[in-house]
């Protein structure tokens, strides 16, 4: 018998997953998690997952208000940004965090939904740091 392990959660933090892409996308298609991508404008302008929200990692921290009440996916390009954003920096999440393991590579390896262009969900980041700083 095989065992498949869909997702890991480290004892130390017990609000913070490591999941798949496939458990992601399965959250998110039931509306479950908002999915929080910390790369930069350019990587997100060039490729991104539907619906998700722009929160750039040097902001991620003045721009909690995007995810404080939510549950979240994090992600990034390959996983490494997305693992510091959850695991480095785990007092920005009340609720769940997913890191997701392989990134938009491998989200994008699996064939899995993808935008490109600038939306208002790549932007909204820069008008909430606008009124924090004026």
């Amino acid at each position: 018998m095989t065992q498949v392990i869909d997702a890991y959660a480290t004892p130390f933090y017990k609000n913070i997953i490591d999941a798949p892409p496939s458990m992601v996308r399965k959250l998110w298609k039931k509306g479950k998690i908002t999915i929080i991508d910390v790369r930069t404008p350019e990587e997100y302008e060039d490729h991104h997952i539907p619906g998700a929200i722009l929160a750039p990692l040097d902001y991620l921290e003045y721009l909690i208000e995007l995810f404080e009440n939510k549950e979240v996916a994090v992600v990034c390009e390959h996983g490494n940004r997305a693992r510091y954003a959850t695991y480095g920096m785990p007092h920005l999440y009340k609720n769940k965090a997913y890191y997701m393991i392989g990134g938009m590579a491998l989200w994008m390896a699996m064939g899995y939904e993808v935008d490109s262009g600038m939306d208002e969900n790549g932007i909204l980041w820069q008008r909430i740091l606008e009124k924090k700083f004026q």
